[in-house]
């Protein structure tokens, strides 16, 4: 559980350096505009489905990686 927070963690502060660069140079900037608009929960929204396709792709190695296995047994 603590491997797939720390995922999620990454791909929220990947994709939140990704599409606003401006929160390297002045993070205190970035806060105020989202806390003046009032959308917190936006990053959240927009990591969901990444990570939801990460985690897709990712049981569809292991049931590859399953049948692999199965097979050479």
């Amino acid at each position: 559980m603590i491997k797939e927070g720390v995922l999620f963690l990454l791909l929220l502060i990947t994709l939140s350096l990704l599409l606003h660069p401006d929160l390297l140079g002045d993070p205190a900037s970035r806060l105020s505009q989202m806390l003046g608009r009032e959308n917190y929960f936006h990053p959240l929204l927009y990591t969901l489905p990444v990570y939801l396709i990460v985690l897709l792709f990712r049981g569809i190695l292991q049931l590859f990686r399953h049948l692999i296995r199965r097979n050479e047994a």
